[in-house]
């Protein structure tokens, strides 16, 4: 195993820094990305989907405060089902799904790169790291 000195680590440490910049950059750039920022950008637009989120929210925070919840865990429901109906949160869903495989893919070619899982280690440790 290769011992680098602390002016050794922070170079690699740049470098490192500087390719996952360029990583974002073509990120962003990609047709999955940009059709994910396209359509949260539409859902945040859409009136009637950021109505029945506001809605969702206040009786999700109703719930906490009620002893007997069946009715609001009803409402929230039908109110979540009437979202998912949203032809706009219906395409950003399918776009969120194409980003996320996107993601996934980009993390498994790094990890085999690197030799190891590398959003899995990119979480801070139990140990202190």
């Amino acid at each position: 195993m290769e011992i680098r000195t602390k002016p050794a680590l922070a170079r690699a440490e740049a470098q490192a820094l500087q390719r996952a910049r360029v990583l974002g950059a073509r990120l962003r750039e990609s047709a999955e990305f940009r059709a994910w920022a396209k359509a949260s950008q539409a859902v945040s637009a859409d009136p009637v989907a950021q109505n029945l989120v506001r809605q969702i929210n206040a009786y999700q925070a109703a719930l906490w405060s009620q002893v007997q919840p069946d009715d609001l865990t009803i409402a929230v429901k039908r109110l979540q089902t009437a979202l998912e109906a949203l032809n706009s949160v219906q395409e950003y869903r399918q776009a969120e799904r194409a980003a996320r495989d996107l993601f996934r893919a980009v993390d498994a070619a790094i990890g085999a790169t690197a030799g190891v899982e590398f959003a899995a280690n990119a979480k801070r440790s139990c140990c202190g790291g």
